[in-house]
């Protein structure tokens, strides 16, 4: 299946008297009357901004009661958006890339860990050790297992950690 096409906007969310999120009502767009779902133009759901939410001031960029959120979404959801609520802008390239990995992704680990599978495989090898067995086979399969870019469970690279990574994964491209 060949990759979606998309464009970064970017959304400040106010707060609602209330304290709850004020999200731009997607429902309004002209799209939906074409009989088009907002959800079937998003190509990558809402992505936060992690350093600043609404109750921290994020040094203008995003001051306190607000929070920045960004989405990969068609040309023309984004257009739409834009044409309609103040609060939406389109997004570079180049600041969707340092959104994604410096705001919203920076604090995800690089990896993701099955510590229990590697711990059990650790406590296997150490008992196969200590009655004498040849371990050369769990050793090999260790290996693969700390191998974050091989298949077998274990250590896993984080396929969404970078934006560069995210776009294959995930399956879209960016508008140039």
């Amino acid at each position: 299946m060949a990759a979606r096409e998309g464009v970064g906007i970017k959304v400040k969310i106010g707060l609602k008297p209330n304290g709850h999120a004020l999200y731009p009502n997607w429902a309004l767009l002209p799209m939906v009357k074409g009989g088009i779902t907002p959800e079937s133009q998003q190509i990558v759901k809402w992505q936060y901004d992690k350093s600043s939410g609404h109750t921290e001031d994020g040094g203008g960029e995003s001051p306190v009661g607000q929070q920045n959120g960004m989405m990969i979404v068609t040309e023309q959801f984004a257009n739409e958006a834009i044409a309609m609520f103040p609060a939406v802008s389109i997004m570079t390239n180049a600041e969707v890339e340092s959104f994604w990995n410096n705001k919203a992704h920076a604090h995800v680990s690089k990896d993701s860990i099955d510590s229990r599978l590697l711990g059990d495989l650790n406590i296997e090898l150490a008992l196969r050790r200590s009655i004498g067995e040849n371990t050369t086979a769990l050793e090999q399969r260790i290996a693969k297992a700390l191998n974050r870019n091989d298949e077998e469970p274990g250590l896993k690279k984080n396929k969404s950690k970078t934006f560069a990574d995210a776009k294959g994964h995930l399956g879209f491209k960016m508008k140039p």
